[in-house]
Order: C-alpha cells, then structure tokens, then sequence
C-alpha cells in the first residue's frame, strides 16, 4: 500500500488514549483530520459490531474512536482519494462513500445486489478513478462496475454502470474474487476458485482493460492465468511481479480430514506479454510445512513477511526472501502464535501486523529495515484491514 507521510495541521490535544489527532477536538464535529492516514476496519471478538478507526502514520500514532459503526460484523472499510467507503459483504452486500469532513454521515449508500435473491457477497473494491470502480464479488459470477462520483443516494441508475459476466470462471459457487488492484492501467483481479463444497479448484488472475471492460490475453489462450497454488486469498504486487498467498484446503470443521498442503506463495512475472510464474515458496516445506495465510512485499530491503496459518487465531509471522523463496527458520519475535489477521507496509517501510485479542486487540507496527518495534496502536475492537490513505486535502 502507498501512503504519504502524514504532516499534522493541527495542534495536539490532551485527550484518552482512544482519542487522537486524527479525530476532531469538537466532540460535536463528525470530522476527522486524515491527510494520508491509517483507515483501519475494526470488528468486535463475539462478530456482533463493526466501526472505523483512523490513525497517524507517524509518531504518536495518535488513533480516533469509533465512526461509522454497525451492529453487523462483516463490514469492511476502504479508501481513495479524500473518501473512504464502507464496505457490507456476505448478506449485507451494500457500499456506502463517506467524506472525511462527516465520518458518520454517508454521501450516499447503495445495494451491489440485483434483487433479494442475489448474494454477491462482495470482498473489496477497486479504484480507477473518482468516477471508475469496481466491485469485486466473492459469490457471484460478475464484477460490477460503479460510479463513486454520484451526488447521494437516489441515482442508482448512474451508480451501478455495468455487470461484467465472468461465470465461465466459476466453479458453482461464483467466481471468488477475494483481491484486485490497479497497475499501469489494468485491472487485475485474483479468483478464489472454490466450487460449491468449497473445494479448492483452480485459482486464476482475470487481467481486465478498464478502458474497454474486455478482458486482457496474458496467456496467448485468451483466458485468465492459471495459478499453481490452491485458494487463492491475497496478492501483493512490487514492480513487475505478483505474490499471490494460496491457502490450500482448510481441515474440516470436526478435525477428521486434515488441512491439504496444496498453497503457497506464486511470484507472477506480469512484464512480458505472457505471464510466468514459480511457487516460490511451497506451504509443504518443512520450513513452512502449514498453510500460507498473507503476504506483504518490501519494495527494498528484498525482504518479505507471510502469514503462517497453524490453526484458527493461531498464527506465525515469518520472513522470507522474494527473490530466492528462502523461508526464515522461525517466526520474528514475538509474533508466535497470535491471531494475525492482515499485514500490510507503508510507504515509510513500516509493517503494521493486525492482531486480534479479546482482551487487547491492536496493531504492531515494525521497521523492516532492522525489525525493531516502532509502535504499538490499540484499537477498540479487532482490527482486520488496514488501509492507508491518499488524501488530498
């Protein structure tokens, strides 16, 4: 993620620990200073709520409260440009644009469903442009393309701008698309590849031409790549590759079948016109020898973080090399065994390292550059994605 480094316009106040420069010193006053700002979704530990958080990117790391709060838990919240959007996914499958002059007060809120009956379940979204998006579903078979510019919330016809079919890629239980992103005017889009009883088929990346909404040859067959790895979930993208983080199967519920070994970390060579790719670090190693759960690229440093999955809220994080694959042989101290729930680097060459607690939710954020702790921001409730804002204004 890239992210300017924040400059603070107003003074320092004495306020709680819960509340910082990023929020306002009017408790009456819904806005919020976040010129290049931390956007951090949070989600309670019984999934019974959801709200905001936003947070400097430098010291004092100064964190708001709550905005934007729900009694629902899958929520997610995004940001681009001077906006930041709340996210409604299984079941909810609703986006809403909010200003950072009213961080409770939506611009406007719309469905991403075309009737009761659909279920899009939507992962995230992606930006072009202030007025060129798209939303990509996990469980259904089109990518929905929007117009965020719309004014307020009775212009659904110029929101929603067109349902791009995808279904030759679903396997039965929509396409998946779990991550996307931007890159030098295209859209790429990583498909789960799950099929109704969530067995992990193939994984793919759909490239897209915004520009034309026609889907982009990278193969020479005219269709999306195909991945090596198993359930896709997370890709990060420096210079001219893509680390994609396959999961594999998850064990059953009950623990009689165990998890199958078939993810890992595929780096994607996207320079030429036909991709390339190589497993690049293999979740069956006996230096991993567990599920791949993220990933996180420095664009110096040639260093890279995953997340080791051993079990549910039990989590590793470990270092590896993104040119060789040579996996740490431990986890970095410290971060042994936690409920790690997303990673993301900032444009300091900071880590932030989400970690989910009953009794201390928060964020470690880390210097790459030596592995020393720089911050430790506590959040009210479980923090689950971390965004980092591109603020004009």
């Amino acid at each position: 993620m890239n992210a300017r480094q924040l400059i603070k316009a107003t003074a320092l106040v004495s306020i709680s620990a819960f509340l910082g420069a990023c929020s306002s010193s009017d408790s009456t006053d819904n806005s919020v200073d976040c010129f290049d700002c931390a956007v951090i979704s949070t989600v309670s530990a019984d999934f019974t709520s959801s709200a905001v958080q936003f947070t400097d990117t430098i010291p004092a790391y100064e964190i708001s409260s709550d905005y934007a709060a729900q009694d629902l838990s899958d929520v997610r919240f995004l940001t681009f440009g001077d906006h930041f959007y709340r996210m409604g996914r299984f079941g909810i499958n609703n986006l809403a644009k909010f200003s950072f002059d009213d961080a409770e007060n939506p611009i406007w809120e719309y469905s991403v469903a075309k009737d009761d009956s659909d279920n899009p379940n939507p992962y995230t979204v992606v930006f072009v442009s202030e007025t060129q998006a798209y939303v990509l579903p996990f469980g259904t078979d089109e990518i929905i393309e929007i117009n965020p510019s719309v004014t307020d919330s009775n212009q659904q016809s110029d929101f929603i701008v067109d349902r791009l079919d995808y279904s030759k890629y679903s396997f039965g239980n929509g396409i998946g698309a779990s991550d996307g992103f931007v890159k030098d005017g295209l859209l790429y889009v990583l498909l789960n590849g799950q099929d109704s009883s969530f067995v992990p088929q193939t994984s793919r990346i759909l490239v897209i031409d915004p520009s034309t909404n026609l889907e982009v040859d990278v193969n020479g067959s005219g269709e999306a790549y195909d991945l090596t790895v198993k359930n896709a979930q997370d890709m990060d993208v420096v210079g001219g590759y893509i680390y994609v983080a396959g999961v594999g199967r998850y064990a059953s519920l009950d623990g009689s079948r165990p998890a199958e070994l078939t993810g890992g970390i595929e780096k994607v060579d996207i320079r030429g016109m036909t991709y390339l790719s190589t497993l690049l670090v293999d979740d069956n190693d006996a230096s991993v020898n567990a599920q791949i759960a993220g990933v996180e690229v420095s664009s110096s440093d040639n260093k890279a973080y995953l997340i080791r999955y051993n079990a549910f809220q039990d989590n590793d994080l470990i270092q590896f090399n993104p040119t060789s694959g040579a996996v740490s042989a431990s986890p970095n101290d410290g971060f042994s065994g936690l409920d790690i729930k997303t990673i993301e680097i900032d444009s300091s060459n900071q880590l932030w390292v989400a970690l989910g607690d009953t009794v201390n939710p928060r964020i470690e954020v880390i210097s790459i550059a030596d592995d020393s702790s720089v911050a430790t921001i506590n959040t009210i409730r479980n923090p689950v994605r971390i965004e980092f804002a591109d603020t004009t204004n």
